[in-house]
């Protein structure tokens, strides 16, 4: 129960596009639009960073380079910026590949995410796992409605659904963090739906490090996460909109 662990922490999440730091909804990424940031007065993505850190009390960020991930390629100058001004703990999620991970900014405070959307082979995370500077990585567990996002086939599972084998599995090669994020739920404020998995995966990992994410809007959300076995929670638009506020709101 919730009362029998520690609150998750909050990770303020900022997805860079085009240069901007952008609302995402849906996983419907050619919707996606510059963020009207009323805390920030700027529409800067390290300022953005900044005030989202600030407003969540948070030491960390988690950035999905949208541009890297969707066109193959380096990590954009916008969030290479972040990562030079915003020295906390920082997940990055850039669509890692064969040699991307060779040329990840060298920023001790920097955390691989390897994304089952774009991890097409075993080799691609084993490729990050010993990259020389041998920083911590978190495996995310891409799903679309319930369903894995990404080349199942090729990691030998039986179907899109075969969720918990993939998490053994990445587990097994060394990998200490499991994000779980459905695409589907990001933006909508309708909870994560992740519950059971969550449940699943804490039960058999009970030291992993397990962040969930999409759908977060208020606090109850926060704790039906934890409650789930989350340690970490992914928010974005909650903290745009003002649904979730932190400090926690005492009464």
């Amino acid at each position: 129960m919730l009362a029998q662990r520690a609150r998750p922490r909050l990770i303020p999440v900022l997805d860079v596009m085009n240069g901007h730091v952008v609302r995402a909804r849906g996983g419907i990424r050619e919707n996606y639009r510059p963020i009207a940031c009323p805390f920030s007065g700027s529409r800067e993505p390290t300022d953005v960073a900044r005030a989202v850190q600030k407003l969540a009390n948070a030491n960390e960020l988690y950035i999905a380079d949208l541009d890297a991930i969707t066109e193959k390629r380096a990590v954009s100058r916008a969030t290479q910026n972040i990562l030079n001004q915003c020295t906390v703990t920082t997940w990055l999620d850039a669509g890692i590949g064969r040699t991307d991970v060779l040329d990840f900014p060298e920023v001790a405070h920097l955390r691989p995410v390897v994304g089952f959307e774009t991890c097409h082979t075993p080799e691609v995370l084993l490729e990050t796992l010993i990259e020389p500077l041998r920083r911590p990585v978190a495996f995310s567990l891409d799903l679309k409605g319930g369903r894995l996002l990404g080349n199942w086939r090729a990691w030998k599972l039986k179907n899109d659904r075969d969720v918990m084998p993939l998490a053994r599995r990445v587990i097994e090669m060394g990998v200490h963090a499991i994000i779980v994020l459905d695409l589907a739920r990001v933006g909508t404020g309708t909870g994560t739906g992740t519950e059971p998995l969550l449940r699943a995966i804490r039960n058999e990992f009970p030291d992993i490090d397990l962040i969930a994410g999409g759908g977060v809007r208020t606090w109850a959300d926060v704790d039906a996460l934890g409650e789930a076995g989350a340690t970490g929670v992914l928010v974005a638009s909650a903290l745009y909109d003002g649904t979730l506020t932190s400090p926690r709101p005492t009464s």
